[in-house]
């Protein structure tokens, strides 16, 4: 069993994929290289035939390295605002464990809003993460402190 059992799904989906394109090119092959043969067509043509097929099957080849290498970069900027964003929140949480902030509480659930936000904003679909689920907004807390 392995652990992540979508993404073994997804290794067999793409190579079903794979070998079913393999028997497209093939099967289209035999039938051209049958017509041609039947209207006795031999020599530069048949080359040419052969040479265009191939032609053929590495634009298929490109472009879906295309595709699949512009979504590897979406995720990369992903990571990368993810990280950003995150780092910046957990300094403020490090300082405050070490005592260098005077406004503690607030610090940290700005941080943590920022956080959730981040999580919200950056990864759509991913995490939900509600108003009701958040802290409190430094102004919140002060009117609340000051009821």
């Amino acid at each position: 069993m392995t652990p992540y059992p979508s993404k073994a799904r997804h290794a067999w989906t793409a190579a079903f994929r794979s070998v079913a394109l393999g028997f497209c090119v093939f099967f289209l092959g035999v039938v051209l290289a049958a017509w041609l043969n039947f209207h006795n067509v031999h020599g530069a043509l048949a080359f040419v035939d052969n040479f265009v097929a191939g032609i053929a099957a590495g634009l298929v080849v490109l472009l879906y390295e295309r595709w699949r290498q512009s979504e590897i970069d979406k995720k990369l900027r992903t990571n990368l605002l993810m990280n950003h964003h995150i780092r910046n929140a957990l300094q403020v949480i490090s300082a405050v464990a070490s005592g260098d902030l005077t406004e503690k509480p607030a610090r940290v659930q700005e941080a943590v809003r920022r956080i959730e936000w981040a999580l919200r904003e950056v990864l759509p679909g991913e995490i939900v993460v509600t108003e009701a689920d958040a802290p409190p907004n430094q102004e919140t807390s002060k009117k609340d402190s000051a009821a």
